[in-house]
């Protein structure tokens, strides 16, 4: 064999192996570029997934707070409303001291004071009332003074025993503030029930 051929043959041979080296170094590359596209579109669909799961958790975020806003504003309009019912309430019950069945009211509170109270009574009422007082109880056969500190309220009275260790409050606004957590529901009730129903 000449070196001619061994030259060729080596030659073949070298050119067979770098041929081999390079197909295999592409197939390579396309394998790795293959799995780079794969991580890529892995990552994007994970990041996408993040920012999807990010903007669903902010709206759940913000229809909580508004609802929750909303549920607070509408509380705080029923709670004007009902306090806006106590102030009509005690508007009238001022007024009421000039109607002419205010008499009939007032003997109805001395009434009630007068069967917790045993024995002599003092009362306080308002000036305006003295009179009104004065004939009540001479029906009464009770003895009684009347305070000489006037009764600040829109009307009714203030009994109590001469020693002050009893003493019922029976005026208007005494009456009032006793019942208004009990009408303050009632109110509600009566008046945002059927909203809820609706």
């Amino acid at each position: 064999m000449a070196i001619d051929d061994i030259l060729r043959a080596l030659e073949d041979s070298a050119e067979k192996r770098i041929e081999a080296i390079e197909q295999d170094t592409q197939q390579r590359v396309n394998e790795i570029i293959s799995e780079v596209e794969k991580e890529a579109v892995r990552t994007k669909r994970l990041r996408l997934r993040k920012i999807d799961d990010a903007i669903k958790s902010e709206c759940t975020g913000i229809v909580y707070s508004a609802s929750l806003k909303a549920k607070n504003e509408l509380i705080k309009a029923q709670e004007e409303t009902v306090d806006e019912a106590f102030r009509l309430a005690e508007q009238r019950l001022s007024d009421l001291h000039s109607n002419e069945e205010y008499p009939k009211v007032f003997e109805l509170l001395l009434d009630e004071c007068l069967e917790v109270l045993e024995g002599e009574v003092v009362l306080q009422v308002r000036p305006d009332d003295k009179t009104l007082v004065d004939s009540l109880m001479e029906d009464r056969q009770v003895p009684y003074s009347i305070s000489e500190t006037p009764l600040e309220a829109s009307g009714g009275l203030v009994a109590s025993s001469p020693d002050g260790e009893v003493v019922v409050y029976n005026y208007f606004e005494s009456r009032l503030s006793k019942a208004k957590e009990t009408l303050r529901l009632d109110i509600s009730n009566t008046l945002f029930s059927s909203e809820a129903n609706s």
